[in-house]
């Protein structure tokens, strides 16, 4: 009796580790002709998907693209309210969370974490990325240590040498872990992107314009940061602001506002420790 005691118990036991590594999905669509696709390879990831309104777009993809990976314990939250919004969150590797919430029309917001073909264990995971849209037309995109993390390149507003800077960052960089992206956005026609690559860092960007602003007359925001804990701060409020952040080694730190109307702002730092301060407003 006492054996078949143990056994039983050890196959409750099996089956409870099975269970804790097991993928959750939870799609919930209230409207007309909306989409959604999760796909997850791995254990312990989680994705949760709403969509309210109509001819709305989700996809969320884990431990899939950009080639099959066992993902462990990721975290994928999309919430779209409106007509016309599209969400992509695609994570490879661990402990990555995603979050987008879009409420208004043909919004976009795009996250990539870790998506490393043949990552090294140095690439860890553990990024952290979280968007917010409110109006009409904005789009907002991540990408964390990713095969794809764009860097800048001609024509661009960074200089010969900048940009020759950039192009001798190894892509994607490694060891990556623990990187943190907001990006929010209020009002209409705002466009917000970060790439990010290396160890601990952050960026911040808040973007508000008035209700009907064309995406011509929208706010823009480009943050590009490789190597260890930088941080890029941006706040955006009014029309046509523009502003461009890139950091490449370590403890970098840039700190941007920009009210009114017509602005731009360009910031670089090469090397470690620097720190950019920018103030502009009036119009």
């Amino acid at each position: 009796m006492k054996k078949v005691i143990l056994s039983i118990s050890a196959m409750l036991f099996l089956g409870a580790m099975s269970f804790a590594q097991s993928n959750t999905a939870n799609v919930n669509q209230v409207g007309n002709l909306n989409g959604s696709t999760v796909n997850q390879n791995g254990g312990s990831n989680d994705a949760e998907v709403d969509q309210y309104g109509r001819s709305n777009s989700s996809e969320v993809y884990q431990g899939i693209r950009p080639s099959l990976i066992n993902a462990m314990s990721n975290s994928a939250e999309v919430l779209q309210r409106g007509k016309s919004n599209v969400g992509f969150i695609s994570q490879s590797n661990q402990d990555n969370e995603a979050f987008q919430k879009q409420i208004g029309e043909s919004n976009r917001a795009t996250i990539w974490q870790d998506q490393v073909t043949g990552a090294p264990l140095a690439t860890q995971g553990s990024d952290w990325a979280k968007q917010v849209q409110r109006g009409d037309n904005n789009e907002a995109t991540i990408d964390q240590g990713t095969s794809g993390n764009e860097r800048p390149l001609a024509p661009s507003v960074f200089d010969a040498n900048q940009l020759a800077a950039a192009a001798a960052v190894t892509v994607p960089v490694s060891p990556h872990r623990n990187n943190r992206a907001l990006q929010t956005q209020t009002g209409d026609g705002n466009t917000a992107y970060a790439s990010q690559g290396g160890e601990g860092n952050k960026s911040y960007q808040t973007q508000t314009s008035p209700s009907g602003t064309s995406v011509a007359d929208g706010n823009v925001s480009n943050h590009y940061q490789y190597g260890n804990r930088n941080i890029a701060t941006l706040t955006q409020n009014g029309t046509k602001l523009l502003e461009d952040t890139m950091q490449i080694g370590n403890r970098n730190d840039a700190t941007i506002s920009q009210s009114g109307m017509g602005h731009q702002a360009i910031g670089f730092s090469l090397g470690n420790l620097n720190s950019i301060s920018i103030t502009q407003s009036g119009l």
